[in-house]
């Protein structure tokens, strides 16, 4: 385990120089981006061209509550204290919804806006296209508005033997935290005609999410689809040209996405913050359709030039008979991405957060971060959320303690040691098998344990990936203050300080880099190996370069945790009761010389001349044999097979 800290290290430069190179190609091929952009933008032209050979359900219905040419778009809306969602008679959908309790940007009296760009509506129908492989095409006709209150409204269609009535109220419980940004929503397409209607597919619009700035890889941006089980995601990265890292897994931008997902028990589109997820009540969804539309084409990040926008496909098996209808019931969910309110729905929505493998990791770590939060936000309201990312370290680093004194322990003996390791390198100068069996040999001889270093870091990286991912896809850190920190979901920087070869100057990973050289410095040196001591030299660097880009929440984790280890490394190093090298007996040997012994009979073994399962079956009987010695030693008993009664029976029958 000597290499531990070489490799770890390699890692950790390598990720930091992933980021540095993905973030400087941010304006690669502009070009062949608005090529792009354009060729998609022609293709959805044309399908809106061939409305005309569309079967009549699809593209040619015409109102008879008013002549099509004449019916100019016409807005409405409901809203309660948290949401003011406005509809379009264009499609009988929503048009965009603004979220109240929450800033379009720091500072601003204007509330964010989900769709703001009305480039695609929520709960808009579409129908696939003929010609342009089912490229959903967007069903605007007019509605007439024919039922109005304070909290709800029905829009009715007419035209080609058909009757759709869309209604739309707002969710009043009182008992769910998410009823507060919930639309219920039910559409019906009722046949008129004497004819069967066949519907093969109808596209359900869930709208468009729009990028971030903390999203600078865009890996928060996507349509989501929920199976019952797991969730897959259409990322906004597929829209866009990659060079992968040093040309390892480039790929090239694609037009759209299709989902084969089944069933869908709910989809979304969601950013970094917010989503829009509609969950069918009366049937399920199969499969989605996902693409890219162009908001802002000269962005210097091309993660920040296109929103996302999203389909539920559903599916009817047999063509609609005359006279019936077919239904659609279910809740829209507009609104931030608060775990709370996610779990509310009770119906896996949470997992559009998209935690990764270290879900279960994040989701305890996000609930336990609200729970701190809620104490700490009447003390301190303006920078709450870092006090309780601070707390929030200090406790792990508390559980994480023993483990954490066991490797500065086993780095302080393993450096002790280092003068005869080298002793046993200079013996046996070119004979590695020979040096690392000694070298084992050595460690059991004084009971140290190698590895025990490595078990707080492998520990603590799962927990700074789930803490990473949880920080940088909720909501409750948007805006978040902290010290001179003005958004703690992004990295942290000061106006007033200029940039440096086109870099912002981030603080925060700066001082998380000072704390890393000193404790770097003052933990003690497990190894006498050239390269190990620059990669120790180094991780300051390594560090620096990783953080750089970070959220400025996770950075601050780090520091807080890097700081605590300070602390620990000095009480540890002072303690009275200072590491010393003290052999173990030889009768209590560990595993580690049990484990150099049997190593060691292998080789002498082998050296005889005997095969490998000649070998395997003498070490079995060797290891029995030290088993029932170490049984008679501690506990005074022998292991033998007892003896079968002459009679048949080896215990007494029981009484009944």
């Amino acid at each position: 385990m000597d290499k531990k800290n070489t490799i770890l290290g390699l890692i950790f430069l390598g990720a930091a120089f992933w980021l540095l190179f993905t973030d400087s190609s941010r304006m690669q091929r502009q070009a062949d981006e608005a090529a792009l952009n354009a060729q998609a933008q022609s293709a959805q032209e044309s399908a809106v061209q061939t409305k005309s050979s569309v079967p009549a359900i699809r593209a040619d219905l015409q109102s008879i509550l008013a002549p099509e040419g004449n019916i100019a778009e016409k807005l409405s809306y409901i809203e309660n204290d948290f949401i003011k969602a406005t509809f379009t008679n264009k499609g009988g959908a929503v048009k965009c919804v603004e979220l109240k309790k929450y800033e379009k940007s720091q500072g601003s009296n204007a509330p964010y806006t989900i769709n703001e760009t009305d480039k695609s509506l929520i709960m808009g129908l579409a129908f696939p296209s003929q010609g342009f492989g089912g490229v959903p095409v967007a069903f605007e006709k007019s509605f007439a508005l024919t039922e109005k209150s304070a909290d709800s409204l029905t829009y009715s269609y007419l035209g080609g033997g058909l009757k759709i009535t869309r209604t739309y109220s707002l969710e009043k419980s009182a008992e769910s935290v998410s009823a507060p940004y919930t639309i219920i929503c039910k559409t019906s397409v009722e046949n008129l005609s004497d004819k069967a209607l066949s519907l093969d597919k109808i596209y359900l619009s869930l709208g468009m999410a729009l990028p971030t700035p903390g999203d600078i890889y865009g890996g928060n941006l996507a349509l989501t689809l929920y199976d019952g089980s797991g969730a897959d995601f259409a990322k906004s990265t597929s829209f866009v040209d990659s060079s992968g890292f040093l040309g390892i897994g480039a790929s090239k931008a694609k037009p759209n996405l299709v989902l084969d997902t089944a069933p869908v028990v709910w989809g979304a589109v969601k950013n970094q913050f917010f989503a829009t997820i509609f969950t069918p009540k009366n049937m399920v969804g199969r499969g989605g359709f996902a693409a890219p539309l162009t908001v802002n084409e000269n962005a210097e990040d091309k993660y920040m030039r296109s929103g996302v926008v999203g389909y539920m496909a559903f599916t009817l098996d047999t063509p609609l008979p005359p006279k019936q209808t077919w239904t659609l019931d279910g809740n829209l969910y507009i609104g931030p991405k608060e775990i709370n309110r996610l779990l509310a729905m009770d119906g896996g929505q949470e997992e559009v957060m998209n935690f990764g493998w270290f879900g279960f990791i994040s989701r305890p770590l996000l609930a336990l971060l609200n729970i701190i939060h809620s104490f700490i936000v009447g003390i301190s309201p303006a920078w709450a959320w870092g006090w309780a990312i601070v707390i929030l370290t200090l406790i792990v680093r508390l559980i994480l303690w023993p483990l954490t004194a066991i490797q500065i322990r086993s780095s302080q003996r393993m450096g002790k040691l280092q003068g005869k390791i080298q002793e046993i390198k200079e013996k046996y100068n070119g004979d590695q098998q020979r040096i690392g069996q000694e070298t084992m040999k050595l460690y059991g001889e004084y009971g140290i344990n190698p590895f025990a270093g490595c078990l707080p870091i492998l520990i603590q990286l799962p927990i700074f990936i789930g803490l990473y991912y949880m920080l940088q896809t909720s909501s409750e850190i948007r805006f978040a203050h902290f010290l001179w920190i003005d958004d703690l979901s992004q990295p942290d920087s000061l106006s007033f300080l200029p940039s440096i070869f086109g870099f912002p100057l981030h603080v925060l990973p700066l001082v998380n880099a000072f704390f890393t050289y000193i404790q770097m410095n003052i933990s003690p040196m497990p190894t006498a190996d050239k390269a190990q001591k620059t990669m120790f030299k180094l991780m300051p660097v390594i560090m620096l370069l990783f953080f750089y880009t970070f959220p400025s929440g996770v950075v601050l984790y780090w520091t807080v945790q890097s700081l605590l280890g300070i602390a620990q490394t000095l009480y540890v190093i002072k303690t009275k009761d200072k590491v010393v090298l003290k052999k173990r007996d030889p009768k209590k040997g560990g595993f580690l010389q049990r484990l150099q012994e049997a190593s060691a009979e292998y080789q002498r073994l082998k050296e005889q001349g005997l095969s490998d399962s000649e070998i395997r079956e003498r070490m079995k009987k060797l290891a029995e044999e030290e088993k029932r010695r170490r049984m008679q030693e501690r506990y005074g008993i022998t292991q033998e097979k007892r003896k079968k009664n002459p009679g048949g029976r080896s215990t007494k029958p029981k009484n009944r």
